[in-house]
């Protein structure tokens, strides 16, 4: 058995949760709860898999309008979060890392944000450096050089896609501001993503699956203080159907947060 990617550990037990998942071998780390893939991708940090994701969210060489739609009701959700934690020297300079489209960019460009993004698809890439006028590199995380230094890192369901997780984030951390952010979001290995793990998308291209527990041990141990960690459910009231229904959402809310489907941490470099 290999050793966990972020303690090191090797008290491991291999996650079987269905006889169909045999395509490769998840392992469940016993000291700080991270389950990862048994062969992670050192070459490259999205696989094929991710174009072809991408490629569906195009029309010609345009981004499909209800994708646009979607992420900038998400933009505007996770700007509104990263606010409250903005202390008054902060600098509003930001690397999206993974930007796809660039929508976020765009977004904080509009809020007089200084913005810069990297992005390995060609396709996104192409969107948001042409059709969005982002400064952009076509590039992976460990392929980037640069001396800039940023008040908030924007990792939005990238870190769980990256080869070697310890290696990014003291790579992230030193191209930080003093008092920057590091915001993180990623699927949350609850008792719903465990029922339906191979149903899920991220298990294509995800390498990590990350719990409260697992994330947070990550993060503290890689240079981090925790300034705010979450589990949520993203809904957006977008149709008139779910409107009607929205107590419905409203009750969700309340869901034990071992039941909701999505991890989210707001971070800073350790003095």
């Amino acid at each position: 058995m290999p050793n966990c990617p972020s303690c090191s550990s090797s008290r491991l037990k291999i996650l079987r949760l269905f006889k169909k998942l045999d395509k490769f071998t998840i392992y469940h780390c016993q000291n700080c709860d991270l389950c990862f893939k048994k062969d992670i991708n050192k070459d490259n940090a999205f696989d094929i898999q991710k174009g072809d994701y991408y490629l569906k969210k195009l029309t010609g060489n345009k981004v499909n309008a209800r994708y646009k739609r979607h992420f900038l009701r998400r933009s505007k959700d996770h700007l509104k979060y990263i606010e409250k934690f903005i202390s008054r020297n902060f600098i509003k300079s930001v690397l999206d890392i993974g930007c796809g489209a660039g929508i976020f960019l765009s977004y904080l460009k509009t809020k007089g944000w200084k913005v810069e993004g990297l992005e390995p698809d060609p396709f996104m890439f192409d969107y948001a450096k042409n059709s969005l006028d982002l400064n952009v590199s076509n590039l992976y995380l460990e392929d980037w050089k640069s001396e800039e230094k940023y008040g908030l890192v924007y990792m939005s369901h990238i870190l769980d896609d990256l080869p070697n997780i310890k290696k990014t984030l003291k790579k992230i951390n030193k191209r930080m501001d003093a008092n920057g952010l590091l915001f993180v979001e990623v699927p949350n290995l609850s008792i719903k993503f465990r029922i339906n793990l191979e149903k899920e998308a991220e298990l294509k291209v995800a390498e990590y699956f990350f719990s409260e527990k697992s994330l947070k041990f990550l993060l503290e141990n890689n240079g981090f203080n925790i300034i705010d960690i979450k589990t949520f459910r993203l809904v957006h009231l977008n149709t008139t159907f779910q409107k009607i229904i929205s107590p419905l959402f409203y009750i969700m809310k309340f869901q034990p947060r071992k039941f909701r489907p999505y991890l989210r941490v707001i971070a800073k470099k350790n003095e």
